[in-house]
């Protein structure tokens, strides 16, 4: 009961430290300085559903619509990559954030109300698009009889997810995944999500990636449960031709249900050129 009563003290205290602070608007998303003896809020209009940090040295956590996030604070402050990261937020809205920080002990504002973004991960592939939908079925079913020509891996937590298919036809980028649950826990997917990360990092200003999201025109699979114990699940993406722009990687992230099993699956830039013609 103590510990409650005491959570819920410094819930109050977080709050009311940062209704005294200057609020301020985060439009275009420039590098935000994050303190290691102040907490940063981050105040989004939708609940979070996802969150990631890209650096242990960096601590967050979320209440409701708000972010909260600290640096560790020296002496992990020494290298580039301690004093800099990459914040992502899925919003329940489906709305796609990716926020650059920086480490800075002395900062003034401590408040940001973050707008909305352009970036969605929200994909229309009920409707037909404009599409030719007998080749899009067409593709589906030929892209999973395919022999596999990747075998690209990405394992976490007794999850082996692998990128098993690049293939092409007709204007069409097709990505084929596999996803195998090896744990005693059903695998829920919330989302596979496929963005585009600038690979390397330039100047003060750019030090963190810029990103893109790509939305498929047709997934070839709707389960969105792995069963537990050896279950496997095929999962085949149809996209629109598209190429790696220069200094570009091809990440795709696996997110789970209400859980930590997330994992990410790398792609070099020479896989996307050499995809296998069906």
């Amino acid at each position: 009961m103590k510990s409650i009563y005491l959570t819920y003290i410094l819930s109050v205290i977080s709050i009311s430290a940062m209704a005294q602070d200057k609020l301020k608007n985060l439009e275009n998303f420039d590098p935000i300085p994050i303190s290691d003896i102040k907490t940063t809020h981050l105040i989004f209009k939708d609940k979070i559903k996802y969150l990631d940090l890209g650096s242990r040295y960096f601590l967050s956590d979320s209440i409701g619509t708000i972010i909260k996030v600290k640096h560790l604070g020296e002496p992990y402050t020494e290298k580039e990559e301690q004093k800099e990261s990459n914040l992502t937020v899925i919003t329940q809205n489906d709305d796609y954030y990716s926020i650059p920080l920086y480490f800075k002990r002395n900062i003034k504002t401590t408040s940001y109300q973050i707008g909305k973004t352009s970036n969605s991960i929200r994909s229309d592939v009920s409707g037909d698009n404009g599409l030719d939908q007998s080749l899009l079925y067409e593709i589906c079913s030929s892209s999973t009889k395919t022999r596999s020509n990747q075998d690209i891996r990405g394992k976490r937590s007794l999850i082996l997810a692998k990128i098993s298919g690049i293939f092409y036809r007709e204007n069409y980028m097709i990505i084929r995944a596999e996803i195998k649950n090896f744990s005693n826990i059903d695998l829920d997917i919330d989302h596979i999500l496929f963005r585009f990360i600038k690979k390397k990092r330039i100047g003060r200003k750019d030090f963190v990636y810029q990103e893109r999201v790509l939305h498929p025109v047709k997934i070839c699979n709707s389960k969105t449960r792995v069963d537990r114990s050896g279950g496997i699940e095929v999962y085949t993406f149809i996209f629109k031709k598209f190429t790696p722009n220069q200094d570009e990687k091809l990440q795709v992230d696996i997110l789970e249900k209400e859980g930590g099993r997330s994992t990410t699956i790398p792609i070099p830039k020479k896989k996307l050129l050499t995809p296998k013609v069906i």
